[in-house]
């Protein structure tokens, strides 16, 4: 599915800048609609996102936050294809204390930009994704097609699988990833001593390989706390 419109989050704060940047090149690269949601008394940041919706000849609109600011970007993303989202800042008013909540809500795909170490000059090129043959891990995947169909490289990662038929999954993924044009491969990652945490070892391989997307399933609040607040200086950015 092709993505026709995009929503996505607005701050005062300067990694706010950032996630504009990618949400409207990205805009600009599908030729989709541009929703952005600020914070309540934020109009200023509303107003700056009019202007650039006007100089980069984007189609689009924006909305303050009423109430509650997680229960207002959930409503207005499930009327678009996908939302991207930042970080929580510990000691800045982003306005959206508690991004985990939207993802585990709002029923799309979810970019999360993170605050520092990311490539500015790429998103997507690069993928890692984060396999352990689960229905979000699969759901992530599957919602990342249009994202993905513009990489150049794939690897499908396996830490610490549990099972021989955990890596067949995960060969024939690749393989469904190959029918859609797309160059994939799997990597296996074992610990004989649990030395590193799964989000420890999917960072580092993110590193490692210069991935510039990490595509994962969100399959709680404490693992997505885990990814989201704990890795305010790794780079990363998941789906």
């Amino acid at each position: 599915m092709a993505i026709s419109d995009i929503l996505v989050y607005a701050d005062p704060t300067a990694p706010s800048a950032e996630r504009l940047d990618i949400a409207f090149r990205l805009a600009r690269r599908v030729e989709a609609y541009l929703i952005g949601v600020v914070p309540e008394d934020a109009a200023a940041v509303g107003e700056r996102f009019e202007k650039m919706l006007l100089n980069e000849s984007l189609l689009g609109e924006w909305h303050m936050a009423i109430g509650l600011t997680e229960p207002f970007v959930t409503r207005w993303a499930h009327c678009a294809d996908l939302v991207i989202l930042g970080q929580r800042l510990p000691g800045h008013d982003t306005g959206l204390y508690r991004p985990e909540d939207v993802i585990l809500s709002c029923s799309r795909p979810v970019l999360v930009v993170p605050c520092a170490g990311r490539r500015p000059d790429r998103l997507g090129e690069n993928v890692l994704v984060a396999w352990n043959g689960s229905r979000e891990a699969g759901r992530a995947v599957q919602d990342a097609l249009p994202l993905l169909a513009m990489s150049g490289a794939v690897t499908v990662l396996l830490v610490d699988p549990e099972e021989d038929a955990d890596i067949e999954v995960a060969e024939d993924l690749v393989a469904h990833l190959g029918r859609h044009g797309l160059r994939a491969k799997t990597q296996l990652i074992r610990h004989e001593l649990a030395t590193a945490s799964v989000a420890d070892t999917l960072l580092a391989q993110v590193a490692r390989l210069d991935a510039d997307l990490l595509i994962m399933g969100a399959y709680g609040h404490s693992r997505l706390r885990e990814m989201i607040l704990g890795g305010v200086t790794r780079t990363s950015s998941g789906v």
